[in-house]
């Protein structure tokens, strides 16, 4: 396995051990919301590019984590967005963000798995076709170069 390979294989089995995950994919960001088999809370890996020097491999993600809102109905004089479950959302894609990172930040993989970079997470609110709320961030990875090819 090359590095890439690596390093995609790595975080899409750390998601799937995230008992918040449904889905996982790896779609051009903006075709995520286009499936209809969706079950949120959905997690997007977007390799957008990568570089190679003699000592590692990084490879730029943009990672999005979404969730479906749910509105009710009932009319409300309430500002405080209790008539929608965006806090909650909110929080959950958060926390499965917030679990990835800090396993990278504290070190803890096999592969020598390190941040290169990271975005601020930046929120999602009522997000795409199908009212979508969650985060959305840039990470950079780097792996050592170990000179592997397919």
């Amino acid at each position: 396995m090359n590095e890439i390979y690596q390093i995609n294989d790595w975080l899409v089995k750390e998601f799937q051990k995230n008992e918040l995950v449904n889905t996982i994919s790896t779609l051009p960001t903006l075709q995520i919301d286009t499936q209809i088999a969706n079950i949120y809370p959905l997690v997007n890996l977007d390799l957008q590019d990568t570089d190679i020097t003699e000592s590692q491999i990084s490879a730029n993600y943009r990672i999005t984590i979404v969730q479906q809102r749910d509105t009710r109905t009932d009319i409300t004089d309430n500002k405080l967005l209790t008539n929608s479950n965006y806090i909650d959302n909110v929080s959950e894609t958060h926390s499965i963000a917030h679990k990835l990172l800090n396993k990278l930040l504290r070190g803890y993989n096999d592969l020598n798995i390190e941040i290169q970079s990271q975005s601020t997470l930046r929120q999602l609110k009522n997000w795409s076709r199908n009212s979508l709320d969650g985060v959305q961030f840039d990470l950079e990875l780097a792996i050592p170069n170990a000179g592997t090819i397919c």
